[in-house]
Order: C-alpha cells, then structure tokens, then sequence
C-alpha cells in the first residue's frame, strides 16, 4: 500500500529558516550601555582595540579614543552629552607626564573634537562639536593615582539628532596629546581608564531631559589601558558621576 507524504510547497523555506536560526546564534546581542576603544569604536561596530602602546620618543603625535553607546530605546531631541573617563596611574603621586591640568606640566594634554566617528554612526550626523572640559588630578575619590577627564558635545537646537535602540553610536573623539613628552617624565608609566558615565541632555521640555548611562555595553567594554596597564587598576575608580558646566561653554 503506498502512503502519501505531503511535501512543503517550498523547498527553500525550511533551508533558509535553519540558517536564520544559525545566523541568529552567532551574532552577538547588543544591550544598553557605554564602551571606549583606541583608534575606533569597539567591535563588532568598529576595529577598535583596548590596550594602547607608545614609545614615548616624540612629543607630535595625536591618540585618539572613541566613546561610544547603545540605547535600549531610542531617544529624539538630542541636544548635548557629558562624558566622565577616570583614570588610574601606577603612580602616586601622578607622574608629569599626566599632569595635564592647566599648571602641570603637560598642559594641552587632551583634547576633544567630533569630527570623525570611526567605524560606528555619528550621533550628530557631522553637525555636531566636542570641547575638552577639564582634566582633574586627584579626582575621583582625592585620590593621588587618579585623574578624571571631562569631555562635553552636542549639537545646535535645531540639528538634535534622534538616535535610534540598538545601533552602536560614537559620542566624540577624545584626543591623548603627546606634547612635551621628552620634558615630562612618566609616558612609561601604565594606566587605566574607566568611560564612567554618559549624560544625555534632551531639548528643554522633553517628556524626559535627562538620560544617564553608566553601566557598560559588555563586560569591560568600558574599561582601556595605556602601555598595557600592569600595577593600574580599573575597579578602584569608583562610579560617581561629576556635574559641571559643560553644554553652557560649548558654543562660547
């Protein structure tokens, strides 16, 4: 006796749904959350890398580091961000080297711009500006290893950006300057840095104008280190966001 079999009007059907399935279970899920890499943003959105080496030889070369972010939501009417990144030295008290505060002796140290995101988007879709805040020996925690960095960007009102759930975004680029190296001694000395926290300032009279995100995008996605970071250490900067004045000095 012969049994009939029915057979899928498409034969396709169950091959591409298998390597959906397969796709699916190898491609990493992104969560909410802050990262920071050298040179580019964090794979799997960019090339960037988590351990930056220099030889300490000349005083003209520029570093940069990219913080970047992921929203569980998204999020319109974007007008400004504030960006903490803490530091530990293997030095205490800091080296010259990273004295880089108005009367260290590398002054000029860092800076910040938004004129290229890397591999990821550009939250401010190329509208946007970036301004080194200030850098503060000492800080968090008075604390004689620790430096904290302030970086501010944004946009003008009528260029805030709507950013989208899911998307690896870039804030800005914050700029290690090697100025004065030969002067200041301490280039060897490893570090740590920490991308603390990212405040997002919405326009006035948004449903919420505040948005804060502090935990990072993947275990250690937060974290990089500065001449492969032996003696520093991450976890003794503690997650205490700064507030100052920053959106206020961006266009002046």
């Amino acid at each position: 006796m012969h049994i009939a079999t029915s057979r899928p009007a498409w034969p396709g059907v169950a091959l591409l749904l298998g390597a959906l399935i397969g796709l699916l279970a190898v491609t990493p899920a992104r969560a909410q959350g802050i990262s920071i890499a050298w040179q580019d943003c964090r794979p799997p959105g960019g090339g960037g890398f988590a351990t930056q080496s220099f030889g300490c030889q000349v005083n003209t070369t520029t570093l940069p580091l990219f913080p970047s972010f992921t929203l569980a939501t998204p999020v319109d009417s974007v007008l400004a961000m504030e960006l903490v990144i803490d530091v530990d030295v293997d030095a205490d008290p800091l080296p010259d080297w990273w004295r880089m505060d108005p009367a260290g002796c590398r002054a000029g140290g860092w800076s910040a711009d938004a004129s290229l995101a890397g591999s990821c988007v550009d939250t401010w879709a190329s509208a946007g500006t970036a301004v080194f805040q200030g850098w503060l020996p000492g800080q968090p925690g008075n604390n004689g290893r620790h430096g904290r960095l302030l970086v501010a960007a944004g946009s003008l009102s009528q260029d805030a950006p709507a950013l989208d759930a899911l998307v690896p975004y870039t804030v800005c680029r914050v700029l290690l300057r090697t100025n004065k190296t030969p002067d200041c001694a301490g280039c060897s000395t490893p570090a740590c840095f920490v991308f603390n926290s990212l405040l997002i300032r919405r326009l006035p009279g948004s449903s919420v104008e505040q948005v804060l995100l502090t935990v990072a995008e993947s275990a250690g996605s937060n974290m990089v280190q500065w001449q492969g970071g032996v003696g520093a250490n991450c976890q003794s900067v503690p997650l205490k966001r700064a507030t100052w004045g920053a959106v206020k000095a961006l266009y002046r």
